[in-house]
């Protein structure tokens, strides 16, 4: 254990010096998929219903979550078997999927055999940040092989503290984030604090991909905040949108050239545009 301590003051370290709130999750995702020999995390970080909620999906090596499809999502947000076992009892301690339904039950459940079948997992772990708020946050670890044993579920519970001050950072960091100018003046053209900071990342020149990883976001989601922003902004693509945010003071105006340079429209790193 004094080796799993020592990376848990290193991840300690990376997330207070975290200067962008995807980080966070960045850094939180690849250690506990490490230590917990894991192949998906899931995050909850707000409420869920059946049909709305982010579903973030850490894989081993992303740089940023992916989406899963309509279904999978949705059987997500069920949230059997934690969601009962957490909101109705005030136990914040990490458990087994087998634990909480009894191995039989959880073995032979809807729930395992879809994300058997998506993930090609069989075993999850609840692992909840402390505290009792009304919406339950936290992670599921899932993995195939052999189920979380007794030192993985005293891991999981020594690192929740690191978890809730994680989050808290995280919020921290995402507060500051949406506040920086120009994000008021987003605000009172209709941009929510994302979508601010989605068009800053456009107006570096960014691809979709880069914009994900540097937002802590899916590829997918950066392409919806996009098209809300071509819609706010009466726009059609990203060099418009860019122009058009900088005539109405949402971006700094863009610096003049070097001399004898000639400036390269934002979206075109390496000669590349993604809409």
């Amino acid at each position: 254990m004094a080796h799993d301590y020592e990376r848990m003051l290193d991840l300690a370290v990376a997330v207070m010096e975290s200067r962008r709130p995807g980080d966070v999750w960045q850094l939180v995702a690849a250690e506990l998929l490490r230590r917990l020999d894991g192949s998906v995390l899931l995050m909850k970080d707000g409420d869920w219903t059946p049909s709305s909620g982010a579903v973030g999906v850490w894989l081993p090596g992303a740089p940023a979550p992916v989406e899963p499809d309509d279904a999978t999502a949705r059987l997500i947000r069920s949230g059997y078997p934690f969601a009962s076992h957490y909101v109705d009892h005030d136990d914040r301690d990490p458990r087994t999927a087998a634990q909480v339904a009894g191995d039989r039950a959880w073995s032979h459940s809807e729930t395992a055999s879809a994300l058997r079948e998506s993930f090609g997992t069989r075993h999850m772990l609840g692992l909840p940040l402390p505290g009792h708020d009304s919406a339950v946050r936290g992670f599921i670890v899932h993995r195939d092989g052999t189920d979380f044993d007794a030192r993985d579920l005293f891991y999981a519970a020594r690192v929740q503290p690191l978890l809730a001050a994680a989050a808290a950072q995280h919020r921290l960091l995402a507060h500051r984030w949406a506040e920086e100018s120009p994000a008021a003046a987003g605000a009172g053209h209709g941009l929510t604090p994302r979508e601010t900071a989605v068009l800053r990342t456009l107006a570096e020149g960014l691809p979709a991909t880069a914009m994900a990883r540097r937002l802590g976001v899916s590829v997918r989601t950066v392409h919806k905040h996009l098209q809300n922003l071509y819609r706010k902004l009466e726009t059609a693509d990203r060099l418009g949108t860019v122009l058009r945010a900088q005539e109405l003071g949402l971006l700094s105006a863009a610096p003049a050239p070097a001399p004898g340079t000639v400036p390269r429209p934002p979206g075109r790193p390496g000669g590349q545009c993604t809409r």
